[in-house]
């Protein structure tokens, strides 16, 4: 009678034993995967490349002068060799040229380039988009952009006036414009006048009589624009420029005394900018 009692608790005995072989199976098939899994994400080596970069993003130049960038070259990917630069985009006249001309890299440095454009005065003014890359044999670098701003140059000019006449409280005084240009022909716009100080009377400072700028204004000039000035001498009624739209001085009529502005004289300046034509 005891015997089937211990062929049931070997049985059992020999259940569990497979329930362990069963586990230890299981691990010895999901330890290979994981290790073959995370193999699958190392990634590729980085190929032997270029970078280059440019600062500042965008430069003014008039014409017929030059400007410079500076440039920044870097190895990457343990890339060895020598880099050369060029630029393209850049408008009629104008010219590059990069200091040092080329530069050797070894695997992992850094060069520093400058860029001097030079513009001929022939060279039309307006925004360029320039693109510099880098290569050395087969290797090229991703191109970048920088702009080039060419502007017509601003040109020196005298400028004078004089209020014809005496002014009186409520009165006013038109200002034939004098100017003297010692270049070619230019481009006149932006004129201004104003009024920069009141000198009084000896009488009018010792009898304590005030007179300042706020006893007048200024009418600016209304006429067209770009007012075209040759060289030499001129002025705005020998230019055509009708009277009318001349700037104007006028005293105003205020309620407190003026006897302080009797005499007095007053100081004016003037300004405007030229550009060549």
């Amino acid at each position: 009678m005891q015997h089937p009692l211990r062929f049931v608790r070997l049985a059992r005995e020999n259940a569990g034993l497979a329930g362990r072989v069963l586990i230890i199976g299981l691990l010895a098939i999901f330890l290979p995967a994981g290790t073959l899994y995370a193999a699958g994400q190392q990634s590729a080596p980085q190929k032997p490349g270029i970078l280059v970069q440019i600062t500042p993003s965008s430069r003014n130049v008039d014409q017929g002068l030059a400007t410079s960038y500076s440039a920044t070259v870097s190895s990457s990917g343990g890339f060895a060799g020598t880099v050369v630069l060029a630029v393209t985009g850049l408008p009629s006249g104008a010219a590059p040229n990069f200091s040092p001309s080329s530069v050797k890299l070894t695997a992992g440095s850094t060069a520093q380039l400058s860029m001097n454009v030079s513009t001929a005065s022939s060279t039309a003014a307006g925004d360029y988009e320039l693109t510099l890359t880098g290569q050395s044999g087969a290797v090229q670098s991703a191109a970048v952009k920088t702009q080039l701003r060419v502007k017509a140059p601003l040109r020196v000019f005298g400028l004078s006036g004089d209020v014809s006449g005496l002014l009186a409280p409520g009165t006013s005084r038109s200002m034939d414009l004098g100017f003297t240009n010692p270049d070619k022909g230019i481009d006149v716009g932006n004129l201004t006048v104003s009024i920069t100080g009141v000198v009084r009377t000896a009488k009018a400072i010792a009898a304590n009589l005030p007179c300042t700028a706020q006893d007048y204004s200024v009418v600016q000039y209304s006429g067209r624009y770009p007012l075209t000035v040759p060289s030499g001498s001129s002025s705005l009624s020998q230019l055509g420029v009708p009277s009318a739209q001349w700037p104007r001085i006028a005293m105003l009529d205020t309620p407190r005394l003026q006897d302080g502005c009797k005499g007095a004289v007053l100081q004016l300046a003037y300004s405007g900018s030229g550009q060549g034509n």
